[in-house]
């Protein structure tokens, strides 16, 4: 059975920005490349990775990296009912962002890794249990 992961913005800008953890990501995108994984994300978590490359490097920025995500060996995840009723109860009994709701339902939804530096999903991961592929801190080396 191949492996599932999913990606929250962390590990997408994490990547991007060539920081600690970076190479974990490339690994992953290469073994979704050769289909021996599957890499998954929200749509809700691509959109934040939209505006925080906006706020921080401009619109045209953005929206190359956006077109760079678009082109990954990555399945795009709507936000349809389920997915949004589960984030919402996620949401409700954890101290997180609403779109790192969106990452963990999605992770326990496809019975996937989340790949993650995020302190407030690595706290949720061992309240309540899912799979996580930790990144280490910008100020950490891997």
């Amino acid at each position: 059975m191949i492996k599932k992961y999913v990606l929250d913005s962390y590990a997408v800008l994490c990547y991007l920005q060539n920081e600690p953890g970076a190479d974990i990501v490339f690994q992953l995108l290469e073994e979704a490349t050769n289909n021996e994984a599957k890499l998954l994300m929200t749509w809700v978590n691509a959109g934040e990775v939209y505006y925080r490359v906006w706020r921080e490097y401009g619109k045209l920025q953005a929206e190359k990296v956006f077109n760079l995500l678009l082109a990954w060996p990555l399945e795009l995840l709507v936000a349809d009912e389920e997915l949004t009723l589960q984030a919402a109860v996620i949401k409700a009994e954890n101290r997180l962002s609403y779109a790192d709701a969106f990452a963990i339902a999605a992770t326990t939804m496809n019975d996937a890794e989340i790949v993650t530096g995020d302190p407030e999903i690595q706290l949720a991961s061992s309240k309540l249990g899912f799979k996580l592929i930790w990144l280490p801190p910008k100020n950490e080396k891997a």
